[in-house]
């Protein structure tokens, strides 16, 4: 009868022990910690780094190309950039880029000393090393989506 009690208490100890989820024998994800019966915390995206120089190129409304290095700036989502650019027999003028980083994507206005401001749409390639936009001017805000006037660049530095 003793012998008999033991496997009984045995039994209901291991049934105990199962339910209590102390049977687990997966290690929790690297770098956390979790309490039996919670769920572990799911790791935030990665924002991919627009961080570094860039040689751009877009495409103005009149069809001629513009080209600039671009040096870019970020801090979390949020991006910033200075360059500079010269139209023979203009001068040379300056600009900046202020944006938004949402996965892939980086998106925001750009403002130069010729008192053009608008907004723009980039695509970072999937290495990291490129990017394709999209561009127009303030008052044209709407149709970016549809933008024939391209923006693209070349990381030359990170």
């Amino acid at each position: 009868m003793h012998k008999s009690c033991m496997i009984l208490l045995a039994g209901i100890l291991c049934l105990l022990l199962i339910a209590s989820g102390c049977t687990n024998t997966s290690p929790p994800a690297s770098g956390t910690t979790t309490t039996p019966g919670t769920t572990p915390p799911v790791p935030s995206p990665e924002i991919p780094s627009w961080s570094g120089t860039w040689n751009t190129t877009w495409l103005e409304r009149d069809g001629n190309r513009t080209a600039s290095v671009i040096a870019i700036t970020q801090s979390g989502p949020e991006v910033s950039g200075n360059y500079s650019y010269t139209y023979p027999e203009e001068g040379t003028f300056t600009g900046r880029l202020n944006a938004t980083v949402k996965g892939h994507t980086l998106a925001g206005m750009y403002s130069e000393s010729d008192n053009d401001v608008g907004y723009f749409i980039f695509e970072l390639s999937g290495d990291g090393k490129s990017f394709t936009g999209r561009w127009v001017h303030a008052e044209n805000q709407s149709t970016l989506e549809n933008s024939t006037l391209f923006w693209n660049g070349i990381r030359i530095a990170p």
